[in-house]
């Protein structure tokens, strides 16, 4: 459904802040693949995301979706079939807006927009049946403002966004990394849910070790713009957390560094 060919980003090229964040990277993923995406700070994670949204046009290289190439499509243009949620739960929502204003904007997204009401009345029953999805009681307040919700009830807004015109392809940046525990198993939760209800195709960057084996069917290790690990299901399932450092020091011929993916 996806391919990155020798796709290569890099950033400030040619200053002395050069930075190569993507290093020739091929990949495929297929229809339906729930790819939990790990790797030490710095590692391009976040990258290769935007590349496949359109936030990043790729330097060298090409990107096909559903066998279209799409490598310099910017990402409104792929934003109809295309779904992201960012680490920072105030960035995927308009805190100034109200919550049916947010949803509003989200069903419209890869559409035309004309000069008609943003909400009318049959969109608010539509919004208030998404919202009792969530289980958060939102579906009670769509005149408030989303400034006034919290971190976790912002992300979930933000996830209903991202999945309410059923995109093909669903991106989860670190998603619940700035959550508490007990909120982020909520938003996993959440995502599962929408996972399996639309049959999406999911890449998921988690600094979480134990996460990026117990969700989805396939992990891929990045390092220095690089995929070195790439594990599917059923060989992914008989693994621990110890085993995926192990084959991490294996094939880099050097130890996991960042306290973050340790800790995990």
């Amino acid at each position: 459904m996806i391919e990155l060919l020798n796709v290569k980003k890099v950033f400030n090229p040619g200053t002395v802040n050069e930075n190569v964040a993507i290093k020739g990277i091929s990949l495929k993923i297929n229809q339906y693949d729930f790819i939990t995406v790990i790797g030490s700070n710095g590692a391009g994670k976040s990258t290769m995301l935007n590349l496949i949204s359109g936030s990043y046009i790729p330097d060298v290289g090409s990107i096909f979706i559903n066998d279209k190439d799409v490598s310099k499509y910017p990402n409104y243009q792929r934003a109809s079939y295309i779904g992201q949620v960012f680490q920072d739960p105030l960035s995927g929502t308009a805190g100034s807006l109200t919550i049916e204003e947010n949803l509003a904007i989200a069903l419209k997204r890869g559409k035309k927009r004309g000069l008609g009401l943003g909400v009318k009345g049959a969109d608010r029953e539509f919004f208030r049946e998404k919202l009792s999805q969530l289980g958060l009681g939102l579906e009670n307040r769509l005149k408030d403002r989303v400034g006034l919700l919290s971190g976790g009830q912002r992300q979930a807004v933000t996830l209903l966004m991202a999945t309410m015109v059923k995109p093909e392809i669903l991106l989860l940046d670190e998603h619940t990394a700035a959550l508490d525990p007990k909120t982020a198993a909520k938003i996993i939760e959440l995502t599962e849910y929408f996972v399996n209800e639309y049959r999406l195709t999911v890449l998921m960057v988690t600094h979480n070790m134990r996460q990026a084996l117990s969700l989805g069917n396939r992990t891929i290790m990045m390092h220095e713009g690089e995929i070195i690990l790439d594990i599917s299901s059923p060989e992914r399932d008989q693994l621990e957390v110890k085993d995926l450092l192990e084959m991490f020091a294996r094939v880099r011929g050097e130890d996991i560094v960042d306290d973050k993916l340790l800790l995990a």
